[in-house]
């Protein structure tokens, strides 16, 4: 319990800290993309010691020192190394060397980054005067003149450069005079280019601003304990905020930890149900697809022996029609043969005896109709044998086009993926059976006797 509580508080510490890098890397986005990594670069180091980081040998700001300082770039980045910390003032960075190790060369050196124009400067005071090194912008036709933090505003402007330079000529005169301290101050100021007049004003000014000080230090104490009342009660206040801050923080860590902890559980549900899912699929999907190739199969041999049953039926019912018509016409072509001989031998008779050939002849002419008739008779019923072997000819071409149907209807519903083309496969499979089944009947009708 304790560990979560621990991890929660950690995990709302790297949330808080989020927030405000987020908050710090919002100016940024307005910058240039050399702009964007300088700000990355200096923003989180705010405060810290530059050469913990070994700040002035990143290449994001050595690659423009060298070039901007020339010859000059070991001396300044020998006093810059004494600056214990990175500080911002506004859109400034920059760093104010702390004493120099090398007073031959230079007092004091600093070094700005303006994040607002991306510009780098560099300051190196020698003997009280500064020499400035600044970048110029791109984009800027005339010469762009450094900002400069508050620490090293005084060594940037002319006028209090010339008062340093003063003031120091003066306590050097004063010293060597063996001046006293006031005296020094006024010497310095009048060399400053004070009057007298002026600097005894002063002086009268500050022994009253004194005096009055003095006259109204307990009521200036008592106001200020009041104020320290006032801050202490603020600051508990200020307290309680924040102790209901942090309160409030382990909560929503862990309202954060159960989402995501039912966001996983629910993954981990998920899973085996998916997994449990596409096996049932598969399971269902291939006893289906064998079922529908076996049934393929056992329909694909039923139609053969359907058609091989057929075609010996046919075939046997042909025979048996069409041998008793063979049998029919030999026995005609006999009996003719026969009659013919038979009055071929009447007329030679006829010859021999006329009057028994007269009645003879009647009687063949008699026998000659009936057997005429029965001729006609057997031509009609050779006829319907033909048009029957035709029209069971025709019903086994209705029969293998309405079974080559079948096969492709069922093919077609095998194949369907859809509701609608299952619906479609299964009509036409349905008339196709259909009219196989009436092609099949008309078959069966016609092959029997």
């Amino acid at each position: 319990m304790f560990a979560f509580i621990r991890r929660s508080r950690q995990r709302s510490w790297i949330f808080a800290i989020s927030i405000l890098l987020a908050g710090c890397v919002a100016p940024a986005l307005l910058l240039s993309p050399q702009g964007q990594l300088m700000w990355a670069l200096l923003k989180p180091l705010v405060g810290l010691d530059p050469n913990e980081m070994n700040l002035l040998e990143q290449p994001l700001i050595k690659n423009r020192m060298q070039p901007l300082l020339g010859e000059h770039y070991d001396t300044a980045v020998t006093l810059l190394k004494t600056a214990d910390k990175l500080q911002q003032e506004g859109p400034l960075f920059y760093l104010v060397s702390n004493h120099t190790p090398i007073p031959q060369l230079a007092e004091k050196a600093g070094f700005v980054w303006n994040s607002e124009t991306n510009q780098m400067a560099v300051m190196l005071v020698s003997g009280g005067a500064p020499q400035i090194f600044a970048e110029q912008l791109n984009n800027q036709a005339a010469k762009v003149v450094p900002s400069w933090p508050a620490d090293l505003a005084d060594y940037a402007d002319p006028v209090k450069l010339k008062q340093k330079a003063l003031q120091k000529a003066s306590s050097e005169a004063s010293a060597q005079l063996g001046l006293s301290e006031q005296q020094q101050q006024l010497a310095g100021a009048v060399l400053g280019g004070a009057k007298a007049e002026d600097l005894v004003k002063a002086k009268l000014e500050q022994e009253k601003q004194q005096l009055l000080n003095t006259t109204t230090a307990p009521v200036t104490s008592q106001v200020n304990a009041v104020k320290q009342q006032v801050k202490a009660a603020t600051d508990v206040q200020t307290a309680v905020k924040t102790q209901l801050k942090d309160a409030i923080q382990p909560a929503e860590a862990v309202k954060s930890q159960v989402k995501e902890q039912a966001k996983t559980e629910l993954e981990t549900f998920t899973q085996p149900v998916t997994a449990i899912k596409t096996q049932v699929q598969t399971a269902v999907k291939d006893p289906l697809t064998s079922a529908a190739q076996q049934s393929e199969a056992l329909k694909v041999q039923a139609q053969t022996k359907l058609q091989q049953e057929a075609d010996t039926q046919v075939k046997k019912h042909t025979q048996a029609l069409t041998e008793p018509v063979t049998q029919l016409n030999t026995q005609l072509h006999t009996a003719v043969e026969h009659k013919a001989n038979t009055a071929s031998q009447g007329l030679n008779a006829v010859k021999a005896a006329p009057t028994a050939v007269m009645a003879e002849d009647n009687d063949l002419a008699a026998e000659m109709a009936a057997e005429q008739a029965s001729l006609m008779q057997n031509k009609a019923q050779q006829t319907a044998v033909a048009d029957k072997a035709a029209q069971l000819k025709a019903a086994n071409a209705a029969v293998s086009k309405a079974q080559a149907e079948v096969e492709a209807a069922a093919a077609l519903l095998s194949k369907a993926t859809s509701p609608a083309e299952v619906a479609t496969a299964k009509a036409k499979l349905d008339a196709a059976s259909k009219t196989l089944a009436q092609a099949k009947a008309l078959q069966q009708q016609l092959t029997q006797p």
